[in-house]
């Protein structure tokens, strides 16, 4: 079975996902764009050299979209989100696996 769809993620600071979210429902008209926070270790701040890690917060932002424009979206959404930019993030994409579900026939009970 082909799939059609693309799952795109990012990884970037809150306003830069506030950002990009905005900028995808007003271009593409996206409305089931997903949004979590995160939490991890920094290893680009002053304290790595006494190996320490900054704390940070970030946003995972994702979306689901058709495989035929999933490469001008991700794009766009490099350069909305700001992830060419130092700290500004990351972004990958992959294929959405689908299996057809198939009905089971459940037995009758009576009460």
């Amino acid at each position: 079975m082909a799939t059609r769809q693309k799952l795109i993620t990012c990884i970037v600071p809150e306003a830069n996902a506030a950002k990009g979210a905005a900028a995808l429902r007003e271009k593409y008209d996206l409305q089931a764009i997903n949004q979590h926070f995160a939490r991890g270790i920094g290893k680009s701040s002053p304290l790595i050299k006494r190996g320490i890690g900054e704390k940070t917060e970030k946003v995972v932002l994702t979306v689901v979209v058709e495989t035929k424009i999933a490469d001008e979206v991700f794009e766009f959404l490099f350069n909305e989100a700001d992830i060419d930019r130092p700290q500004g993030g990351l972004i990958y994409m992959n294929t959405v696996r689908s299996t057809p579900i198939q009905a089971i026939d459940l037995p009758e009970t009576t009460e």
